[in-house]
C-alpha cells in the first residue's frame, strides 16, 4: 500500500513536468505571448527577475506566469508583457511607454550593463536570441538572450529599442508555426524608432551633471520597439532548436569529444590489461596452487601466509559499517538518478552522441527539463538506494547474508538509506538559497516550491525507500552462492589483530594515485559542462551521448582499480581493511572534480560578489561529494563481489 501510494504521488509529479513539447499553431492575426523573463550573466551568479528592474516598463493588469518545477529550479520567472504581438502583422514602430526611472535605479542599470547582463524573454517556448554568423561555415546560429546595454569610451548605454523578428512555418494545414525569435536590441536616445537608419543618438546614461557632481532628479527612458514576421522554409517545429545548439566551435568541440573519447577507451583497456593480470595470471594461480586456509584450531600468524590466510578476518565488516552502508546506498542513489538523465537526453536525441534538437524524440526544452528530470529520478532512485543499502549493510556489517531484518529496523534503515543524499541536497540548498534572497536574486526558491520539495521528499522519496528496503530484506543469497560459502560469523573474524596493519597507501596518495585516471576520462565533458553552466550562460549543453559513454568508461575503470587496490592490499600487505580504502579509491574521483573547479574558478571566472563565490563552491562540493560517494559505491560494491567470490572459491576448495 505504501509503494502503491508513493507511486501514485511519483506518477503525479511527472504528469506535471513541462518538456516544452507542445506544439502551437497559430491563424493570421492570433494574439501571440511575449513572455519577460529574467536578465543573467556570466560574471555573476544573481540573476534578477526583469520585471522587477525599476527602469523597465510596468503595466499592472499583467500578470506572472506559473513556471514549472525545473524553471524555478532554473531561475526562470516569467511574467506576461505589454509588447502586443500578431501573427504576419508587422509593425514597423510602436511605443510602449516613457519610464520616469530615479537616480538609484539608472545607477544599478549602469551596473547591471558593466556586469555583462543579458536579458532573457520568452515567445512560444523559444528564447528571444541573439544572431551571429560562424566563420567557419558562414551559417547563422543563436546565443540565448540579448544584452541590456553596451560600454563605449567609459560610458553605459542602455538599449532601450528592440526589433523583434519572428520566424515561422508554414504547416501542411495551412496555418504556422514558430520557429525562431530573433532581437535586436538598440540605445536610442528619443522616442523615434531608427529603422533601418544608422543616424541617431544613442542612449547614455549619465550619472552626472556637467559640473561632475551626481545627478539628481529623474530620468526619462522612451521605450519602443519593431515587430516584423518572416517566413522560414529551411527550419521546420521540429528542429527550431538546432540554432541554440550550433555555435561557432560546434565541430571542434565534436572533434575534440571524439578524441577524447578514443583516449578513454585506451587508457580503460590499459587498466582492463593490468586487472586481467591479477585476476588471471596471479589470482588463478593462487587458488589453484596456494597453502589451504587456517581453520580456527591452527592460528597462522598473517604476515607469514598468502591473502589466503586473511580469509576470516577480510570478511569481517569494517568499522562505522553503517556510515559506510549509508554513503554506499547514497552514492547508487545518485548513479542511478544521473545516468536516468543522461539517458534519458540519449534517447531524446535517438542515440546520437552530439545532436542538439534535430532529432528530439519527445521534449525540446533541454534546459528546464535537466532540472525536472533530476528531480524525478532522484525521487524513484530512492527505492534502488535502499534496496541495495540493506542487501549492502547485511554483507558489511557482519550479519548472516540471508539475515531477515525485524520491521522497525527495515523502516529505519530503509528511510536512512533513500533519504540521506535529499536531506543533505535539500538542507545546503536552503542554506544557500538564505543568502540568494537576501540579494532578491531570481534564483532564490520560492516559498511555495520549498514546500513542495519538502512534501516530495516525506511522500515519495520516504515511502518508496521503505518500500525498497522491504524488498532488500527479502532479498535471499542461494546456499550455494560465494556470498554464503564466504560468510564467517563474527566470533571467528580476527579483526582485531590486523586493524593496526599497514595500509596500502597514505590517504592523500591514494586519491591522488586512483582519482588520477578517472578525472583523465572525464576532464573533456568538465570542461564543456562548466562552460555551459557557469562561464557561457547563453549556451545549452546537448553532447549526452559523449556524457553517456564517458560515464560508463568511468565506471569500468573505478570498478577495476577497487579489484587492484583490494588484491594489492591483501597480498602485499597483508591487511584485510579493504572497505574504507576502496571506498577511497572510488571516491577520489570527487576530490580531483572539486580541485578542478578551485582551478576554473581562478582559471575562467570573473566573480566579484561573495554571494556567488559562495553559490559557486557550495554547488559544486554538493556535486563533487555526491560524484565522489557514487564512484566510493562503485569501487565498494565490485570490491565486496570480488572478495566474497575469492574466499568463497577457496571454501569450496
Amino acid at each position: 500500500m505504501l509503494l502503491h501510494l508513493a507511486l501514485i504521488y511519483l506518477w503525479a509529479c511527472c504528469t506535471a513536468l513541462d518538456l516544452g513539447q507542445t506544439k502551437h499553431i497559430y491563424r493570421k492575426g492570433e494574439s501571440v505571448d511575449l513572455l519577460l523573463n529574467k536578465i543573467e550573466s556570466d560574471h555573476t551568479q544573481l540573476p534578477y527577475r526583469y520585471h522587477d528592474l525599476p527602469f523597465v516598463c510596468h503595466d499592472k493588469s499583467k500578470k506572472a506566469k506559473a513556471p514549472s518545477l525545473g524553471e524555478v529550479l532554473k531561475g526562470d520567472r516569467f511574467w506576461e508583457s505589454n509588447y502586443q504581438l500578431r501573427f504576419g502583422e508587422d509593425v514597423p514602430c510602436a511605443r510602449l511607454c516613457d519610464m520616469s526611472a530615479t537616480t538609484n535605479a539608472m545607477s544599478w542599470a549602469d551596473s547591471l550593463i558593466r556586469k555583462g547582463y543579458v536579458v532573457h524573454w520568452v515567445l512560444d517556448g523559444l528564447p528571444g536570441a541573439t544572431t551571429f554568423q560562424s566563420t567557419s561555415s558562414n551559417s547563422k546560429y543563436y546565443a540565448s538572450g540579448f544584452p541590456l546595454g553596451f560600454v563605449q569610451n567609459g560610458v553605459s548605454y542602455y538599449y532601450n529599442h528592440v526589433v523583434l523578428v519572428v520566424r515561422y512555418h508554414t504547416e501542411s494545414n495551412g496555418q504556422y508555426s514558430i520557429v525562431g525569435f530573433e532581437v535586436y536590441p538598440k540605445s536610442v536616445s528619443d522616442e523615434t524608432c531608427p529603422g533601418s537608419s544608422k543616424d541617431y543618438k544613442n542612449f547614455a546614461i549619465n550619472l552626472k551633471d556637467e559640473a561632475g557632481k551626481p545627478k539628481e532628479g529623474r530620468t526619462i527612458i522612451p521605450y519602443t520597439y519593431a515587430v516584423y514576421w518572416r517566413e522560414d522554409i529551411s527550419v521546420s517545429h521540429e528542429n527550431r532548436w538546432d540554432l541554440y545548439y550550433e555555435n561557432d566551435n560546434s565541430t571542434t568541440s565534436r572533434n575534440i569529444h571524439w578524441i577524447s573519447l578514443v583516449n578513454s577507451i585506451v587508457l580503460v583497456c590499459l587498466v582492463s590489461l593490468i586487472v586481467a593480470i591479477v585476476l588471471v595470471r596471479f589470482l588463478k594461480t593462487d587458488l589453484k596452487n596456494g597453502p589451504v586456509i587456517p581453520t580456527t584450531d591452527l592460528k597462522v600468524d598473517s604476515d607469514q601466509n598468502s591473502w589466503k590466510g586473511l580469509s576470516d578476518s577480510a570478511v569481517q565488516g569494517p568499522i562505522a559499517a553503517l556510515l559506510l552502508t549509508s554513503l554506499c546506498a547514497a552514492g547508487v542513489q545518485t548513479l542511478v538518478a544521473m545516468i536516468g538523465v543522461v539517458v534519458i537526453f540519449v534517447l531524446n536525441s535517438k542515440l546520437s552522441l552530439s545532436s542538439g534538437a534535430t532529432s528530439n524524440a519527445f521534449f525540446e526544452n533541454h534546459q528546464s527539463s535537466v532540472f525536472s528530470f533530476s528531480i524525478f529520478f532522484i525521487l524513484a532512485s530512492g527505492y534502488a538506494s535502499s534496496y541495495t543499502g540493506v542487501i549492502l549493510h547485511k554483507l558489511l556489517g557482519n550479519y548472516h547474508p540471508n539475515t531477515t531484518f525485524s520491521f522497525a529496523t527495515v523502516c529505519k534503515l530503509g528511510a536512512l538509506f533513500a533519504g540521506l543524499l535529499p536531506f543533505t541536497a535539500l538542507a545546503a540548498s536552503l542554506i544557500i538559497n538564505f543568502f540568494v534572497w537576501a540579494k532578491e536574486s531570481s534564483n532564490a526558491l520560492p516559498f511555495g516550491t520549498i514546500v513542495s520539495l519538502i512534501l516530495m521528499f516525506a511522500l515519495i522519496q520516504i515511502p518508496l525507500g521503505v518500500a525498497g528496503g522491504f524488498h532488500g530484506n527479502k532479498f535471499k543469497f542461494s546456499n550455494k552462492s560465494c556470498f554464503i560459502n564466504s560468510y564467517v560469523p563474527p566470533e571467528k573474524g580476527d579483526k582485531k589483530q590486523s586493524s593496526k596493519k599497514q595500509q596500502f597507501l597514505g590517504p592523500v596518495i591514494n586519491t591522488l594515485a586512483f582519482g588520477l585516471i578517472p578525472f583523465g576520462i572525464v576532464y573533456v565533458d568538465l570542461l564543456f559542462i562548466f562552460n555551459s553552466v557557469w562561464l557561457e550562460k547563453t549556451t545549452f549543453y546537448y553532447m549526452y551521448g559523449f556524457l553517456l559513454l564517458t560515464t560508463v568508461l568511468l565506471l569500468i575503470v573505478v570498478a577495476e582499480s577497487s579489484i587492484v587496490a583490494t588484491y594489492i592490499t591483501l597480498t602485499v600487505f597483508k591487511n584485510p581493511n579493504w572497505q574504507w580504502l576502496c571506498f577511497q579509491s572510488g571516491s577520489s574521483i570527487g576530490w580531483y572534480i572539486y580541485g578542478y573547479t578551485t582551478y576554473y574558478f581562478i582559471r575562467y571566472l570573473q566573480m566579484s560578489d561573495i554571494v556567488s563565490v559562495l553559490i559557486y563552491f557550495a554547488y559544486m562540493a554538493l556535486v563533487s561529494a555526491a560524484i565522489g560517494i557514487a564512484g566510493g559505491a562503485v569501487g565498494v560494491i565490485t570490491a565486496t563481489i570480488f572478495i566474497r567470490k575469492i574466499y568463497g572459491a577457496i571454501k569450496m576448495d
